[in-house]
């Protein structure tokens, strides 16, 4: 069996089951009655968005099998990226990968995918993966970081006809953050310096309501003409997916920035989506 060992350094998230506990009752998140069947997050260190990540993943419901993870920092034009292992260990548990339900997804991938295994550290996946096995233990994962253009909706419809066929309760999770804003990012627009954190949130919330609306391409368009986001092929493929599956217009569940937890001149955007069945 190959196992995924955690790569992330203390920080991103805590290194022990009990901390990991700790501090998800600080935040309180609640089950609503909800059965989304997708949502995205961001993937910044649980100190700064992992409460977001939490309240998305607890409206997924509580008959879940299996949870699809899409992350990114992945250029247009790159691979498509997969993860191998047949499970991942965690502070907060081991959970095992839906290898079916992975096998089914590629068989379908037309020309032009050709998957590459993941060989980095990459957060946009495995900062979700710990809270995963913490609130949902027993689901099986399955994750892939997906190209920032339109092959990630290509992907998305894919891997809801695979999800159909497996007849198995499967809710996808899209990964990314979004404006990167001020000096350590090197972007500091002249129309943003009055102020840049209303600036910054208008523009984030054009690329939101993008992807509530199912407007895959449009979102695709923004992040690259408006830096808008570094992972919008996990969003779209999220996004998708969940049109492909009958979903209803989504729903912005929250939106802040870095700014919020450390004051700085330079911040990251973060929002969360869900989408459910109409």
């Amino acid at each position: 069996m190959k196992i995924r060992e955690r790569g992330l350094p203390d920080g991103w998230y805590p290194a022990s089951d009990r901390e990991i506990g700790d501090l998800i009752r600080t935040w309180r998140p609640d089950r609503p009655a909800r059965n989304a069947l997708a949502g995205i997050v961001p993937h910044a260190g649980w100190t700064f968005c992992g409460s977001m990540i939490a309240d998305v993943l607890m409206s997924l419901g509580d008959d879940l099998e299996s949870i699809v993870i899409l992350g990114g920092h992945n250029p247009s034009g790159r691979p498509l990226i997969h993860y191998p292992e047949d499970a991942w260990d965690l502070p907060s548990g081991r959970l095992f990968r839906d290898v079916e339900l992975t096998d089914q997804v590629e068989a379908l991938l037309p020309e032009g995918f050709s998957p590459m295994a993941e060989q980095t550290v990459d957060n946009t996946v495995e900062i979700i993966v710990p809270l995963i096995a913490a609130l949902l233990p027993g689901v099986k994962w399955a994750a892939w970081r997906l190209p920032a253009d339109e092959r990630a909706i290509t992907f998305g419809e894919i891997l809801a006809e695979a999800v159909v066929n497996s007849g198995r309760r499967t809710a996808v999770i899209g990964s990314t953050d979004l404006t990167h804003y001020g000096p350590n990012y090197g972007f500091k627009p002249t129309e943003s310096l009055d102020n840049p954190v209303e600036w910054m949130e208008k523009r984030d919330m054009k690329l939101l309501e993008a992807l509530v609306g199912f407007d895959g391409e449009g979102a695709l368009k923004l992040a690259a003409s408006e830096k808008s986001a570094c992972s919008v092929g996990a969003a779209v493929g999220a996004m998708a997916f969940a049109r492909d599956r009958g979903a209803g217009i989504g729903s912005i569940l929250s939106y802040r920035t870095s700014r919020d937890v450390h004051p700085s001149s330079s911040f990251v955007g973060y929002g969360s989506i869900i989408w459910e069945s109409v």
